[in-house]
């Protein structure tokens, strides 16, 4: 077996973290576009003929198309491959960082293509508009216009799997799969039953949030909340609150109420689900007279400051490791108290910078002259949210931490004082 020694560039959590996220800002403004060249190039071949029939519907099918691809083949892996799964697999090919990193990336997209496929040459058997066929390569105006819908629909996906997944893992605990088998058959009941709840959800919340279904002229379907903008907020505010416990909040506050599961998940679940009804309104009284986003609907900006907030959390989390530590601040109450005021302050502030700057940035809403699809003020975030999360999971922060193979003297001399 190998042994390493662990060396950072950088001994100080807090300047890692700092270089870390410039990196990963760097990154994202390369990446982004050159995933939209690759994917529009892609798409608008498949989709050639939809797009010549409805040019102008065919210029939003492809920017859909090329973000529902970022969604599907990046963000839903890391999910599924880090979190649900416990990183299975991610030294298969290489421990050596950044080969492994490299490795895992292709393995992730890989599976999210599969995901994709299976999940949509399933359900568009009886669904038109998730037909594969249609969805890809329509040949009509018509045919572009519910291949629209279709990925508007799986791209948003995503908050299904984010909010069913991570629960699972976060508030639950992997309950009720945890401690009963070996740990690959718990991770895979966890990930077959939680897709299972998060495929009800999504049918449930996001299909009727993009698909105006009528019978006879009578509408059988309405959106959650009344408007796409307020449930993305709602949804937000879930995240944000459901994620503390797991990502710096060691525990709280759903430890209050229970210390064991499956009370804990519960609680943590009713405590998140309160904060998605309580937060926005909140938000949206203090910033509606501010005007941030002239134009859109109050509540995107509700959740694009929400979702700032999950950023920094996530971040904070994996690039700067939950500064401060026990060693800096024992006491855990303040310790806690001081990371909260830190997302939130990091999350508002840097946020509402965000809304303002997200035109002039790549991977936001700036195609560089070059016609290129951009994600926009939410998904923008989300773009570079995945290059934190690869960065810090995929790459294990390499090259700023990295892993050194101990050499023979090493070995035996660190044998004899173990």
């Amino acid at each position: 077996m190998n042994e390493f020694t662990v060396k950072r560039v950088f001994q100080s959590s807090v300047t890692t973290g700092f270089v870390a996220t410039v990196i990963s800002f760097v990154l994202a403004c390369i990446i982004w576009p050159i995933w939209s060249i690759v994917m529009k190039s892609v798409f608008s071949a498949l989709a050639a003929t939809g797009i010549a029939a409805a040019p102008e519907l065919g210029a939003t099918l492809i920017t859909i198309m090329v973000e529902g691809s970022w969604f599907w083949l990046l963000i839903h892996p890391w999910i599924w491959l880090i979190l649900v799964l416990g990183a299975c697999g991610k030294t298969t090919f290489s421990s050596q960082q950044p080969y492994t990193g490299l490795s895992y990336t292709v393995m992730a997209l890989i599976t999210g293509a599969l995901a994709f496929f299976v999940v949509f040459g399933f359900i568009g058997i009886w669904w038109k508009p998730f037909n594969l066929v249609l969805m890809l390569m329509p040949k009509t105006a018509e045919d572009v216009a519910l291949a629209i819908l279709g990925w508007e629909a799986a791209t948003y996906f995503i908050f299904p799997f984010i909010m069913v997944q991570i629960s699972f893992v976060a508030l639950f605990h992997k309950w009720p799969f945890a401690g009963t088998s070996k740990p690959a058959i718990e991770n895979w009941g966890v990930m077959f039953f939680s897709t299972l709840v998060a495929v009800i959800f999504w049918i449930a919340a996001i299909v009727p949030s993009f698909m105006p279904l009528a019978i006879g002229g009578e509408q059988v379907v309405f959106p959650p909340m009344g408007s796409w903008a307020t449930f993305a907020a709602f949804c937000q505010a879930f995240i944000f609150v459901f994620l503390i416990p797991a990502e710096g909040g060691e525990g709280y506050p759903m430890k209050f109420f229970a210390k064991k599961q499956p009370l804990m998940g519960v609680i943590g679940f009713l405590i998140a689900l309160a904060a998605g009804f309580i937060l926005p309104p909140i938000i949206r009284g203090i910033v509606a007279p501010m005007n941030l986003l002239p134009g859109a609907p109050v509540d995107l900006v509700v959740a694009s400051l929400l979702l700032s907030c999950i950023t920094c959390l996530l971040a904070w989390h994996s690039l700067f490791d939950d500064f401060p530590s026990v060693q800096d601040v024992p006491n855990k109450s303040a310790r806690v108290l001081i990371r909260l005021a830190i997302w939130l302050i990091l999350g508002f502030g840097l946020g509402t910078i965000w809304i303002k700057t997200f035109t002039k940035i790549p991977f936001g809403a700036n195609d560089l002259g070059l016609g290129l699809p951009t994600m926009g003020v939410l998904g923008g975030q989300l773009a570079f949210l995945t290059v934190v999360l690869y960065l810090s999971a995929f790459f294990d922060k390499w090259p700023l931490i990295y892993k050194e193979p101990l050499s023979t003297s090493k070995k035996e001399i660190t044998s004899r004082f173990n």
